[in-house]
């Protein structure tokens, strides 16, 4: 069925946090389609619709109590009437089911749906995105398509200390693998802000990184620090990197990979700028893959 109107992209998030990565991309997600021309609102993860009377006063609670949005941020906060017959909604794939009661619904994985335990609540016309092949279940999507908005946090820098000792660790998603650091003597960085992180990342000569899936490890190469992923989910490096291209230089996947990492850092740098311009690629192309499945073009 053709549709003459535009849609209306409600993005559910939880409020803004710059220390988590699905967050991030969300709110830059809504960010993006409305910098390029769509109409683009945040849900805040856990509402409900309501009437529009208890709607507007739930927007003033909101504001109130300050649900946090990216900062210059060109979407703004939904309300109810958003979740009119042309809305597509987009759910991170932490969401159970389909809350909203959307026609018309996204899924965008930024990590296997099958061990948040959210797969089998998904619908069978549910269209799927993913962050990188590592959050893609094919068996489930028939091959997502790629959404990444992948970017560097400017405190990530090296700081030039020659003098650096010690390890520091990030544990994450990834409780139940072999503990590779001293907990007793090395500095978990889980749950720390940026600037906090980049300081030890600029203090410490190694970091332990137990989440296979998480940009910090890039980052404590820019900072000059050692990465080394803990492997579990996959055998080598190859197919590590064959499932996530932003981890190709730069990083160790495991202890026996520090030389690659150690040689391959300069190249670094030049790879996150790629991305971050191919993740613009990638929003244009969901603008079209959505409007193309919903009707819309």
């Amino acid at each position: 069925m053709w549709i003459s109107k535009r849609p209306t992209y409600v993005i559910v998030a939880p409020q803004y946090c710059d220390s988590s990565g699905g967050n991030i991309f969300l709110h830059r997600l809504a960010n993006e389609l409305a910098c390029i021309g769509e109409r683009a609102v945040l849900w805040p993860m856990g509402s409900k619709p309501r009437s529009l009377a208890l709607d507007a006063l739930h927007r003033m609670a909101r504001r109130k109590s300050g649900y946090k949005m990216m900062p210059d941020t060109a979407a703004r906060l939904a309300h109810s009437d958003d979740l009119h017959r042309n809305a597509i909604v987009v759910y991170p794939e932490v969401v159970m089911g389909n809350p909203l009661g959307a026609k018309r619904v996204v899924r965008w994985l930024m990590y296997p749906p099958k061990l948040r335990g959210t797969a089998a609540s998904f619908g069978p016309n549910d269209l799927f995105f993913k962050v990188s092949d590592f959050s893609d279940d094919v068996g489930l999507t028939g091959g997502a398509a790629l959404l990444q908005l992948f970017s560097v946090h400017p405190a990530y820098t090296d700081y030039g200390n020659k003098d650096r000792n010690g390890t520091c660790y990030m544990v994450r998603k990834q409780a139940d693998k072999p503990i590779l650091h001293d907990p007793d003597r090395d500095v978990c960085l889980d749950g720390l802000d940026h600037e906090t992180i980049a300081d030890q990342f600029n203090r410490c000569e190694r970091f332990i990184c137990y989440d296979e899936a998480t940009i910090y490890a890039q980052f404590a190469a820019l900072c000059g620090c050692l990465p080394i992923v803990v492997p579990g989910f996959y055998q080598d490096r190859a197919a590590w990197a064959a499932h996530r291209p932003i981890a190709k230089n730069g990083v160790a996947f495991g202890l026996d990979d520090t030389d690659h990492a150690i040689k391959t850092r300069h190249l670094l740098a030049e790879d996150l700028r790629k991305i971050e311009l191919e993740g613009r690629v990638t929003v244009r192309n969901f603008v079209e893959r959505t409007k193309r499945a919903f009707g819309y073009d």
